[in-house]
């Protein structure tokens, strides 16, 4: 554009030098400024129309760069999000020592996820070049990046809430005893440990040794506590520390939480941390529905069903009768600062006897 008005410019000199020379002496000068001053007029016109050009061009530029700066954003979660897929296969791979069959079935349902990951992913590039290849106004455009960038947070959510199902799976296999009784005041790890196998191992039956001890050889006792303390059970006075009992499977842990009952023992679940204010929000939940803690006993407690770990949550009159179901609730995101995020975190999946 510069050359352009550089062209008219020297076009116009020419011109009023021609027009000059046709002009009488006495005019010529007078007429010479005068035209010098229309043609200053029209360059500095010129010059103001290339400036403002050029600042047009700038901005589009920089929408232009924000764009691209944009979509790269995007790419990099996608990137994070595939080697996050990675990693969970890895893990699943190493942690498969439960038995061959176990093994393929654990391995059919990561492949299950992986194709299932394949397909949003490559949904979500679909979506991601169709933005890109568009020709729209600025307003418009963001709207789409704006709906895919909600695509990818759901996305996001499922998968961490895949993670707690994990956590909680994990602790399905736990059996958390806060009664045996030590003997003494001690912070001695080794020796509780110690003493808590020879207390499993008493209760016990005889028929039930072999089982118990195939059962404690792949069990991991844990120190919830950082020493004993005195407390009242049963009419006597213990020296006690909350253990955990990490079963390898759930049926293990069923089988050790049978042969404890029976010995007198109080084994309950112990919970994940990071879903403990979920579980408290639940309680709430189902005492805002009607059901009193001063009337009845409220019973929390995971469960499998179809193969995604959901909570349970039944209750029963302190004056008698049968537990029955007050509803099922979805595992919430890993990570409390995503459920505000989640519609409805709150709302049972189905309350009653059935589903709906």
């Amino acid at each position: 554009m510069g050359v352009v008005f550089g062209s008219i410019s020297k076009e116009m000199r020419r011109e009023m030098e021609a027009v000059v020379g046709r002009a009488p002496k006495l005019m010529q000068e007078t007429i010479k400024e005068g035209m010098e001053v229309l043609v200053r007029a029209v360059e500095e016109t010129m010059s103001r129309i290339s400036e403002r050009e050029k600042g047009e061009g700038r901005e589009r530029r920089e929408k232009e760069r924000m764009r691209e700066e944009h979509m790269a954003r995007i790419e990099e979660r996608l990137q994070r999000l595939e080697r996050r897929t990675e990693v969970r296969v890895a893990e699943v791979e190493k942690k498969a020592v439960v038995g061959l069959s176990e093994v393929k079935e654990k391995v059919k349902e990561v492949e299950k996820r992986i194709e299932g990951t394949e397909k949003v992913e490559s949904r979500v590039k679909e979506l991601e070049e169709k933005v890109v290849e568009e020709k729209l106004e600025d307003k418009e455009q963001n709207g789409k990046v704006g709906r895919l960038e909600g695509y990818i947070v759901k996305l996001r959510l499922k998968e961490k809430e895949k993670e707690m199902e994990g956590k909680v799976r994990t602790a399905m296999c736990g059996v958390k005893v806060s009664n045996f009784n030590i003997g003494q005041e001690t912070g001695n790890k080794v020796l509780i440990v110690r003493k808590v196998l020879g207390e499993v191992r008493k209760a016990a039956k005889k028929e039930e040794a072999g089982q118990l001890d195939r059962v404690l050889r792949t069990t991991r006792v844990v120190v919830l506590g950082k020493r004993t303390e005195v407390r009242r059970e049963g009419g006597e006075t213990i020296q006690s520390v909350p253990i955990l009992l990490q079963c390898q499977d759930r049926k293990d842990a069923q089988e050790l939480e049978g042969m404890l009952k029976g010995a007198g023992y109080f084994p309950t679940l112990h919970w994940p941390e990071e879903i403990m204010e979920f579980i408290k929000g639940v309680r709430e939940e189902v005492v805002r529905r009607g059901v009193t803690e001063q009337e009845s006993w409220i019973r929390i407690r995971p469960e499998e069903e179809e193969g995604r770990v959901r909570i349970r949550v039944d209750s029963k009159s302190k004056a008698g009768g049968r537990f029955r179901l007050e509803g099922v609730w979805a595992c919430p995101p890993l990570g409390q600062v995503l459920w505000e995020r989640v519609e409805g975190l709150y709302t049972p999946l189905y309350v009653g006897a059935r589903k709906g």
